[in-house]
């Protein structure tokens, strides 16, 4: 990736996309492929910038505020994953704070997720969990803490870089501001 504008511009698209709106579009399963395909953009460029350090640590730092609910002690697999209600308790769910490379691998890796709309039928929340943790716990991810990542991340330029060799790892520990 050499100029990281380019990809920043979609992330602000899809940051505007998601903003709540006062006469949402009625449901159909295109609008829903549509913001599902979004998000998993948003999030792969997300985790794309901050790799490649086009970001500063405003984004890579940034406190995702989010909501785990734990299983119910049933495995999770692929005939039965559909069934969240059935699979984690939803009732005893646990606000965390996550990083966007975590939050972003849970959507490249996902194993389940499901976007709720409201009663204003803006889109509100998604459930989703990765197949790693997915027989520990799935994430309540509010809509609005998604488009607020994405518009500070696309407005991200860092104005320094800093390298150090690390001889433990063998390559350079990074930092931007």
């Amino acid at each position: 990736m050499i100029e990281s504008c380019y990809w920043k511009e979609e992330l602000a698209r899809i940051a505007k996309s998601l903003r709540r709106s006062k006469t949402p579009a009625r449901w159909s399963e295109r609008a829903l492929c549509i913001v599902e395909r979004d998000l998993m953009l948003g999030f792969f460029i997300v985790r794309r910038l901050i790799e490649l350090h086009k970001v500063s640590s405003l984004t890579r730092d940034f406190q995702m505020s989010v909501f785990s609910c734990p299983t119910r002690g049933k495995r999770v697999h692929g005939l039965n994953h559909h069934r969240i209600d059935e699979l984690y308790d939803l009732e005893k769910e646990r606000r965390e704070t996550k990083t966007p490379l975590y939050i972003s691998n849970q959507f490249i890796h996902a194993y389940t997720s499901f976007l709720f709309r409201d009663e204003s039928r803006n889109w509100s929340d998604v459930y989703i969990v990765s197949d790693r943790v997915r027989n520990e716990c799935i994430w309540r991810i509010p809509v609005a803490e998604m488009q607020r990542l994405f518009s500070i991340a696309a407005q991200d330029y860092p104005h320094s870089i800093h390298k150090v060799y690390n001889p433990k790892t063998g390559d350079y520990d990074v930092s931007t501001n």
